[in-house]
């Protein structure tokens, strides 16, 4: 999808009708969109997401007082906003009233003849599907709140919206709810020890969840644990007094870490050892007895000599023996050789017997080495177990020390930080012991559940809403499983991706971690993890915008029944640069024009300054400035004035006919 224009009349700021005409040159790819604050940059954002699906951002204010105020005034009852765009070849225009309906109409134009879609709505969620347009939309002045370590839940949205999960998850929950009512029905029709099983499996299936929210709303408290301990580590790194132990601490911790690594390692390859070699520990008497047979067997001519069948049938055929000797039929010689197939071997025992002898020599093998290989882990777990034992003690002793420092509240800060790890470990405990819980309930559930299933086998009627609860049970686990699958495939690639931008972009040396439940976190090359600043947490949430935007192009080719393919569409930047300081602007505006095939630029005079508009400056397609009409007068106003290719705009005019906002191309 390309965005050629909008058109906006007498909606919100917008007196009158205005238009702005969006690039669609693939290597001009940006529209830049100069306003300030308040003149309506949050207002195009939301008009487009407004006329495609009747709907605005959350952080959009008084979103049903959409006509403008002066319009009112003027007699006018109705605004709409018009987006004409591209969509597989071909040009459509959707534009939507409002008050009091909001009637949505899209076109379809064909070389100056218009028709008009018989269902508009079907038709855009085809184009862009509706959980995932506003993941095209990036406001920088609430993207830290999006990317705080307690909305997980949020970027989990994003991600399934974006993987086009809608269909899925709606079905699991019919699915369930579907189950657990034939289930119900169960009572009417096997007595009161299959109404009681029912009801216990009800209150287990009740504990499940409870467990699982109990366990997520915890894990949501251990990483802001966690942020607290990175801020204060940070402080910690940055005074004078404390800065040379914290360095060792921090060294410290990350040799720990890899200890404690190599120690499970160590462990795994010892249990892996088991599970491969066990057998070859007991295969001493076996093979010694194995060969002691065939060798027994051989020297009673038990067993075939080494010659096989083939060879001396081919002898008797030709009536000749490899000493040139004749073979007559009816000869003495001829018999003498004929009785070798007695104890000849043919290709296939042979082949059998080579493959037992290869067995044994192979767990004969093993066995010798068997020993020294489990050696080997015992020492490689010995030596890690010897380091962790060395560290802890050290960890110990510095965190000691930087308590006893009485300066600038190190110690202080030390003691809080040693609360919060007590705080951590507690909440760990508290997440394991409610995943225990729920594995054990679901146990529990499914016994439950079998022994419902054996109570009612005699009975034909109650059989039927067995195999249909069953039947819901099994499709529902299977799309769990498979969401699961896709959802864990999708944070790899987004991960990878976010990183890329983060190292193109990014002044320190970190990298995004996102865990299983979506926490994000920045971490350091060795693994800790750092506190994050307001631009930091404004350039993590472009980062993230733009490897949602790849990945659903990645995903417009999709096969696959469970998910929506992914779409093309263009990438809309409200305020990116707000929290970003200079340098990383400039950096940021470089990388902007990769982030989507069409990106619609919007940014203050602050944030355009300094190397942005340079870094820009090849790729800027379309440039425009919003201006604001006021009906008052200026009074003690000073002046604003913007220049944009050589020529000054004044962004506040006073004394107007009207209050709007009125769009001006810079040539």
């Amino acid at each position: 999808m390309w965005v050629e224009r909008i058109e906006l009349s007498d909606f919100r700021c917008f007196f009158g009708t205005r238009k702005i005409e969006f690039s669609t040159d693939r290597d001009k790819n940006v529209t830049l969109i100069h306003a300030e604050n308040g003149v309506g940059k949050t207002t195009i954002l939301n008009a487009m997401l407004w006329c495609f699906y009747g709907m605005t951002t959350t952080k959009f204010e008084r979103r049903d007082d959409l006509l403008n105020h002066d319009a009112v005034r003027a007699g006018r009852n109705a605004a709409y906003v018009e987006v004409c765009f591209e969509h597989n070849g071909s040009r459509y225009r959707a534009r939507r009233y409002a008050p009091p309906s909001a009637r949505f109409a899209i076109m379809r134009l064909d070389r100056g003849h218009s028709e008009q879609l018989a269902n508009p709505d079907t038709f855009i969620n085809t184009v862009i599907p509706k959980s995932m347009a506003s993941h095209f939309l990036f406001d920088g002045e609430h993207a830290e709140v999006f990317l705080g370590e307690e909305n997980r839940h949020e970027i989990r949205s994003a991600v399934q919206d974006i993987l086009g999960c809608t269909l899925v998850k709606t079905a699991i929950k019919d699915l369930e709810e579907v189950g657990n009512l034939y289930r119900k029905q169960m009572p009417k029709r096997g007595g009161s020890n299959v109404e009681a099983l029912s009801e216990q499996i009800e209150r287990l299936g009740e504990k499940i969840s409870r467990s699982r929210d109990t366990a997520t709303n915890l894990k949501d408290e251990v990483i802001n644990v966690q942020q607290q301990i990175a801020d204060i580590d940070e402080q910690l790194r940055n005074s004078t007094a404390a800065k040379e132990l914290q360095a060792r601490r921090e060294d410290a911790e990350k040799a720990l870490r890899r200890a404690r690594e190599r120690e499970m390692s160590a462990k795994n390859d010892t249990v892996k050892w088991l599970g491969d070699n066990a057998r070859f520990l007991v295969s001493t008497k076996l093979t010694s007895q194995t060969f002691d047979h065939l060798e027994m067997q051989e020297t009673k001519g038990r067993i075939p000599s080494p010659y096989n069948e083939e060879f001396v049938k081919d002898l008797l055929e030709l009536e000749k023996c490899i000493c040139g000797a004749p073979l007559h039929s009816g000869s003495d010689a001829h018999r003498q050789v004929a009785s070798l197939l007695k104890k000849a071997a043919n290709h296939t025992l042979r082949s059998r017997l080579n493959a037992i002898r290869a067995i044994m020599g192979q767990l004969k093998d093993k066995r010798e080495r068997a020993p020294g290989e489990l050696e080997a882990a015992y020492r490689r777990e010995a030596e890690a177990r010897a380091e962790v034992a060395r560290l802890e003690p050290l960890l110990i002793e510095i965190s000691e020390k930087l308590a006893g420092i009485n300066f600038d509240e190190i110690g202080e800060r030390e003691r809080r930080r040693n609360q919060l790890r007590g705080e951590e470990g507690e909440k760990q405990q508290k997440i394991w012991n409610a995943e225990r819980d729920a594995r054990d309930a679901e146990v529990e559930k499914l016994n439950k559940e079998r022994e419902l299933e054996r109570q009612v086998q005699g009975d034909a009627e109650a059989q039927i809403f067995i195999k249909r609860y069953n039947l819901c049970q099994m499709l529902r686990g299977r799309l769990e499983r498979e969401l699961t699958e896709d959802e864990t495939s999708a944070r790899g690639v987004l991960s990878a991706s976010i990183n890329k931008i983060l190292a193109q972009t990014g002044r320190k040396d970190f990298r995004l971690k996102m865990s299983a439940e979506y926490g994000v976190s920045l971490v350091n090359d060795a693994g800790t993890q750092l506190p994050k600043s307001g631009g930091e947490n404004q350039l993590l949430g472009l980062a993230f915008t733009a490897a949602l935007v790849q990945f659903a192009k990645q995903r417009e080719k999709a096969e696959g029944f469970r998910l929506l393919k992914g779409t093309v569409a263009p990438l809309i930047l409200d305020s990116p640069f707000g929290q970003l300081d200079e340098s990383y602007r400039t950096t940021v505006a470089q990388h902007a024009p990769e982030m989507a095939a069409q990106v619609i630029l919007m940014v203050s005079g602050s944030q355009a300054s300094g190397g942005v508009l340079e870094a820009l400056r090849g790729r800027v397609g379309k440039e425009f400035v919003m201006v604001r009409y006021n009906r008052s007068d200026r009074g003690g106003r000073p002046l604003e004035i913007r220049q944009h290719r050589g020529r000054d705009f004044e962004t506040a005019l006073f004394n107007a006919e009207f209050d709007g906002t009125v769009i001006e191309e810079v040539a």
